[in-house]
């Protein structure tokens, strides 16, 4: 789980899947890396390993930091126009608050204004002030 407590941000845990292809397809990586290519270009990123329960593996995830309204509205829009490409892709997204951990998950056939609105206030309620504008919600 992501350590959301960072220096006043909220971070969030990025984790694409498809219901088209296997985890290990190289096609499947291969737009995995597109995306997080995408994210690295636009916001502050960090790629870590987390033990997957179970398994004797780990699972690399990307890890986002939100700590301004430009940050989010820029993943946002990332994470829109990957999921639009296809529309057997999911981002599954989440963070801790409050030593409870929370997720929503993102599907190719729209960004769920709900979802995106959980994420924002999360990420207000770490940051502070006011909650984040309402430009930055799915269109």
């Amino acid at each position: 789980m992501p350590d959301s407590v960072s220096g006043g941000q909220l971070e969030i845990a990025i984790e694409p899947r498809s219901h088209e292809y296997d985890d290990d397809d190289d096609r499947w990586r291969n737009q995995v890396i597109g995306l997080y290519s995408e994210l690295r270009a636009q916001v502050d990123t960090v790629q870590r390993s987390r033990e997957v329960p179970g398994t004797k593996g780990t699972l690399d995830e990307l890890i986002v930091a939100l700590g301004s309204a430009g940050a989010f509205s820029a993943t946002v829009e990332c994470l829109r126009a990957w999921l639009g490409r296809d529309r057997s892709r999911r981002i599954d997204v989440r963070w801790d608050e409050d030593g409870a951990e929370r997720f929503v998950t993102l599907t190719g056939d729209a960004i769920d204004v709900e979802s995106v609105r959980e994420i924002a206030a999360a990420a207000a309620r770490r940051v502070g002030g006011q909650t984040w504008p309402a430009s930055t919600g799915p269109s």
